[in-house]
């Protein structure tokens, strides 16, 4: 009986074996269909062909500061060789980063590889490092400045020129959001000269038309010396804006013509030949007032809403926008709605 207790036992354990062994090394899930190849992405990080760990850098506009990458910089793609410094100000901490994995071949004695140095602020300064490299020593020899917070696409060589392709900050984009204009910079390593720069859209110029609307009354012009012009009469001296023209209103004659704004990195602002009526008005100022009309060169905009026109001479002519009062006659039926007796 005993006998047949045991080999019953053995039947069971071996069955839950083999169960277990199907279910976890079958070829087929419990669905019948063959198990999803696991994704390895991400974990397996192949080394890089030129590390840099261990070796030493001088932080680029230092005094000469040098530091050695003896830590890490953990990042999505992979763990960078890092070194901390003390900044030049005796306060902030610094860090130099070799992004090795962009780290090109031995070019005729010398490498190139892409450096993040960070002062102690908010940016992020890369540059383009050049190593001397004898085939036994790597000595960090210059940085070519790229960019503050760029993004590192490639990097390619033809000879001693490395192409450096990279992501910067288009024109109004915050520092704080991704890079998103592709440029491309070329550094000639065997020189250290830089053969093409990239582009900065935060700093290149930007010229749009200006559109202005409404109608302005003339207000004064005052010169470099001090000395001030108002008009002959006041509030009769307009400029009124329509599409490509100015119509300038006087306490007699009036005149117009076409003018040309732009806006952006420039605020240029020319005038035409000014055509205008031939009434006889006697002492009047308009010929004053048309020849400052035609000399104007470029203007701003005040934030109370007063636009002021610079003339060829540097003065400085301002125009505030003519606005109606609301006007309207009390009665004395709508003083008794208010309970207010006409005349008190």
């Amino acid at each position: 009986m005993k006998k047949i207790i045991i080999a019953v036992s053995v039947i069971v354990i071996l069955g839950g074996v083999g169960a277990g062994a199907y279910y976890f090394f079958g070829t087929k899930s419990k669905y019948g269909e063959a198990p999803a190849p696991k994704d390895l992405t991400g974990v397996i990080v192949a080394p890089v062909t030129y590390p840099m760990k261990g070796k030493t850098f001088t932080v680029p506009q230092t005094e000469n500061i040098s530091v050695t990458l003896d830590l890490v910089a953990p990042s999505a793609k992979r763990d960078y060789p890092m070194g901390r410094y003390d900044a030049n100000d005796g306060v902030n901490r610094g860090s130099l980063v070799a992004l090795d994995d962009f780290t090109t071949e031995n070019i005729d004695g010398r490498r190139a590889v892409p450096i993040a140095v960070n002062h102690g602020g908010s940016g992020e300064f890369m540059y383009l490092a050049i190593m001397t490299d004898d085939g036994t020593n790597l000595q960090h020899a210059t940085s070519v400045p790229l960019g503050d917070r760029i993004k590192i696409k490639s990097i390619t060589h033809d000879g001693s020129m490395v192409s450096v392709n990279y992501l910067v900050h288009d024109r109004g984009q915050a520092m704080a959001e991704v890079p998103r204009v592709e440029t491309t910079a070329i550094i000639d390593i065997a020189t250290a000269a830089v053969v093409q720069a990239g582009r900065v859209p935060q700093s290149e110029a930007y010229i749009e038309s200006k559109v202005f609307t409404g109608e302005y009354l003339w207000m004064q012009t005052e010169y470099e010396d001090g000395d001030v012009v108002t008009p002959a009469v006041p509030d009769v001296y307009t400029l009124t804006f329509n599409a490509n023209q100015i119509q300038l209103g006087t306490d007699c004659n009036s005149g117009s013509a076409t003018f040309a704004a732009t806006t952006g990195s420039s605020t240029t602002f020319t005038v035409d030949a000014i055509a205008s009526t031939e009434m006889f008005c006697e002492a009047s100022g308009e010929g004053e007032y048309f020849d400052m009309v035609g000399r104007v060169t470029t203007y701003r905009e005040e934030s109370n809403g007063t636009l002021v026109f610079i003339l060829d001479d540097a003065a400085e002519m301002s125009f505030t926008p003519k606005v109606s009062p609301l006007e309207y006659e009390e009665t004395e039926a709508s003083a008794a709605s208010a309970g207010i007796s006409v005349g008190e």
